[in-house]
Protein backbone atom coordinates (compact mmCIF):
# COMPACT_ATOMS: atom_id res chain seq x y z
CA UNK A 1 0.00 0.00 0.00
CA UNK A 2 1.35 3.41 -1.02
CA UNK A 3 1.67 6.20 1.50
CA UNK A 4 0.99 8.76 -1.25
CA UNK A 5 -2.67 7.83 -1.53
CA UNK A 6 -4.57 10.72 0.08
CA UNK A 7 -8.06 9.29 -0.46
CA UNK A 8 -9.83 8.35 2.80
CA UNK A 9 -9.89 4.61 3.42
CA UNK A 10 -11.57 2.40 5.99
CA UNK A 11 -9.90 -0.25 8.18
CA UNK A 12 -9.85 -2.71 5.26
CA UNK A 13 -8.17 -0.25 2.89
CA UNK A 14 -11.31 0.32 0.81
CA UNK A 15 -11.73 3.79 -0.67
CA UNK A 16 -14.46 5.71 1.20
CA UNK A 17 -14.94 8.21 -1.63
CA UNK A 18 -16.07 5.52 -4.05
CA UNK A 19 -19.71 5.65 -5.16
CA UNK A 20 -21.68 2.91 -3.43
CA UNK A 21 -25.11 2.32 -5.01
CA UNK A 22 -26.18 0.25 -2.00
CA UNK A 23 -25.75 3.25 0.29
CA UNK A 24 -29.26 4.65 -0.04
CA UNK A 25 -28.94 7.00 2.94
CA UNK A 26 -26.31 9.00 1.10
CA UNK A 27 -27.68 12.50 0.28
CA UNK A 28 -26.76 12.09 -3.38
CA UNK A 29 -29.43 9.39 -3.62
CA UNK A 30 -32.33 11.76 -2.90
CA UNK A 31 -35.10 11.41 -5.45
CA UNK A 32 -35.50 14.50 -7.60
CA UNK A 33 -38.89 15.87 -8.47
CA UNK A 34 -39.48 16.24 -12.19
CA UNK A 35 -41.37 19.39 -13.12
CA UNK A 36 -43.44 19.19 -16.29
CA UNK A 37 -42.94 21.64 -19.15
CA UNK A 38 -46.59 22.64 -18.70
CA UNK A 39 -45.79 23.86 -15.18
CA UNK A 40 -42.78 25.81 -16.46
CA UNK A 41 -44.95 27.38 -19.16
CA UNK A 42 -47.57 28.33 -16.58
CA UNK A 43 -44.95 29.92 -14.34
CA UNK A 44 -43.51 31.73 -17.36
CA UNK A 45 -46.98 33.12 -18.04
CA UNK A 46 -47.32 34.26 -14.43
CA UNK A 47 -43.94 35.99 -14.61
CA UNK A 48 -44.88 37.71 -17.87
CA UNK A 49 -48.16 38.83 -16.28
CA UNK A 50 -46.16 40.22 -13.36
CA UNK A 51 -43.90 42.07 -15.79
CA UNK A 52 -46.94 43.53 -17.55
CA UNK A 53 -48.40 44.57 -14.18
CA UNK A 54 -45.11 46.27 -13.31
CA UNK A 55 -45.17 48.25 -16.54
CA UNK A 56 -48.83 49.20 -16.06
CA UNK A 57 -48.26 50.19 -12.42
CA UNK A 58 -45.30 52.38 -13.40
CA UNK A 59 -47.56 54.36 -15.74
CA UNK A 60 -50.28 54.98 -13.14
CA UNK A 61 -50.10 58.05 -10.87
CA UNK A 62 -50.10 56.19 -7.56
CA UNK A 63 -48.16 58.77 -5.54
CA UNK A 64 -46.36 57.28 -2.57
CA UNK A 65 -47.66 53.81 -3.43
CA UNK A 66 -45.53 53.45 -6.59
CA UNK A 67 -42.54 51.96 -4.79
CA UNK A 68 -44.45 49.59 -2.47
CA UNK A 69 -46.53 48.22 -5.35
CA UNK A 70 -43.45 47.72 -7.52
CA UNK A 71 -41.67 45.94 -4.66
CA UNK A 72 -44.71 43.76 -3.96
CA UNK A 73 -44.90 42.68 -7.62
CA UNK A 74 -41.14 42.02 -7.70
CA UNK A 75 -41.28 39.97 -4.49
CA UNK A 76 -44.20 37.93 -5.82
CA UNK A 77 -42.26 37.17 -8.99
CA UNK A 78 -39.19 36.28 -6.94
CA UNK A 79 -41.24 33.81 -4.88
CA UNK A 80 -42.39 32.05 -8.05
CA UNK A 81 -38.82 31.87 -9.36
CA UNK A 82 -37.49 30.50 -6.07
CA UNK A 83 -40.30 27.98 -5.61
CA UNK A 84 -40.38 26.53 -9.11
CA UNK A 85 -37.17 27.31 -10.99
CA UNK A 86 -34.96 26.74 -7.96
CA UNK A 87 -37.09 23.72 -6.91
CA UNK A 88 -37.55 24.93 -3.32
CA UNK A 89 -41.18 23.82 -3.46
CA UNK A 90 -40.00 20.21 -3.72
CA UNK A 91 -37.07 20.53 -1.29
CA UNK A 92 -36.69 19.55 2.34
CA UNK A 93 -38.14 21.55 5.21
CA UNK A 94 -34.67 22.79 6.12
CA UNK A 95 -34.20 24.34 2.68
CA UNK A 96 -37.66 25.91 2.90
CA UNK A 97 -36.84 27.31 6.34
CA UNK A 98 -33.56 28.78 5.08
CA UNK A 99 -35.23 30.43 2.10
CA UNK A 100 -38.04 31.72 4.31
CA UNK A 101 -35.50 33.23 6.69
CA UNK A 102 -33.88 35.01 3.74
CA UNK A 103 -37.22 36.42 2.59
CA UNK A 104 -38.07 37.47 6.14
CA UNK A 105 -34.74 39.28 6.45
CA UNK A 106 -35.37 40.98 3.11
CA UNK A 107 -38.85 41.99 4.27
CA UNK A 108 -37.48 43.51 7.49
CA UNK A 109 -34.83 45.47 5.58
CA UNK A 110 -37.38 46.78 3.08
CA UNK A 111 -39.75 47.79 5.87
CA UNK A 112 -36.93 49.63 7.65
CA UNK A 113 -36.11 51.43 4.41
CA UNK A 114 -39.76 52.34 3.81
CA UNK A 115 -40.13 53.63 7.38
CA UNK A 116 -37.04 55.78 6.92
CA UNK A 117 -38.37 57.03 3.59
CA UNK A 118 -41.78 57.93 5.07
CA UNK A 119 -40.36 59.46 8.25
CA UNK A 120 -38.10 61.88 6.35
CA UNK A 121 -41.18 63.56 4.90
CA UNK A 122 -42.99 63.58 8.25
CA UNK A 123 -45.14 66.69 8.64
CA UNK A 124 -44.78 67.77 4.99
CA UNK A 125 -47.88 65.89 3.89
Amino acid sequence: MSTHNLAPVDAHGDNLDAHDPANVVNPEHVAHHIVSPKTYALIFGVLMLGTALTVIASELPLGIFNAPIAIAIACTKAVFVVLFFMHVKYSSKLVKLTVSAGFFTFFVLVMMTMLDYVSRAWGRW
